[in-house]
């Protein structure tokens, strides 16, 4: 089996690399991943300026574009004719309606509109639960096993979330469920961060209105809205959540 890996994190992001590891152990892999960090980008592809390409070593090269970039690059330019390609492990979840921002979701839906199965792969993250690529890539491949061995893929892609779990509570050993994404987005808001205006005679007197905010997005991951049965409910509850998703809608399946 051939497989094509990329992500959103860029292409030294230690998800991905772990996850290289792990899957050229049973097949031969590829990497074409952005040469820095593209994480939101969503769908995003480069249309109007020039995309370079670098080899970075054996089998692996840099994209200077986004997810969705590197799989046409991958699939159209280097022709490397991947039997899947996988988009991971991204680093933070993808649940819910975030899908439709995701750029690890977009390259593993651009592979599927170009007819390449895709699996789209990420890790939730708790701040109390220390992080550990190699285990975490050891469970994607646990994951991806139990996808495979469904058979065909069909027109569409599959979305991953792995769980925020103790590595010495039974690593290896974890529920894995089919289910549906989170309709409901999560609560945010914009603090107002801007810097103070000077409050001195001179500069009120000679003060334009102010013409520039800089605003801080906030918002709390953990009290998202979790229907019960979504992939926000379950990934939370510690289980490895399964999306299929439709490539040709776009965003999330309703």
């Amino acid at each position: 089996m051939k497989i094509l890996l990329t992500n959103d994190d860029g292409i030294e992001a230690e998800g991905l690399q772990f996850l290289y590891e792990v899957l050229t152990k049973k097949a031969e892999c590829f990497v074409v991943a952005p040469d820095q960090g593209r994480s939101c980008c969503s769908h995003g592809v480069t249309t109007h300026t020039s995309l370079e390409v670098v080899a970075r070593r054996m089998n692996q090269w840099t994209v200077s574009g986004t997810p969705a970039d590197c799989v046409r690059v991958g699939l159209l330019w280097l022709d490397l004719k991947p039997d899947l390609v996988v988009s991971g492990i991204n680093h933070g979840g993808n649940l819910g309606v975030d899908i439709l921002y995701s750029g690890t979701a977009a390259g593993a839906r651009e592979a599927s509109l170009l007819g390449v199965p895709a699996i789209a792969i990420s890790q939730y993250m708790r701040r109390d639960i220390e992080r550990d690529w190699d285990v975490s890539a050891r469970r994607a491949d646990i994951v991806l096993e139990n996808i495979l061995k469904r058979g065909s893929l069909g027109a569409g892609y599959w979305n991953v979330n792995l769980p925020a779990l103790p590595k010495q509570l039974a690593a290896l050993d974890f529920p894995i469920s089919v289910c549906d994404p989170e309709l409901q987005a999560m609560e945010f808001s914009f603090d107002d961060v801007s810097e103070p205006v000077e409050k001195g005679l001179e500069t009120l007197k000679n003060a334009a209105p102010r013409s520039v905010q800089t605003l801080s997005y906030q918002g709390n991951y953990q009290a998202r809205p979790r229907g019960k049965g979504s992939d926000v409910d379950l990934c939370f509850g510690g289980h490895a959540t399964v999306s299929w998703l439709d490539s040709v809608r776009v965003g999330v399946r309703i």
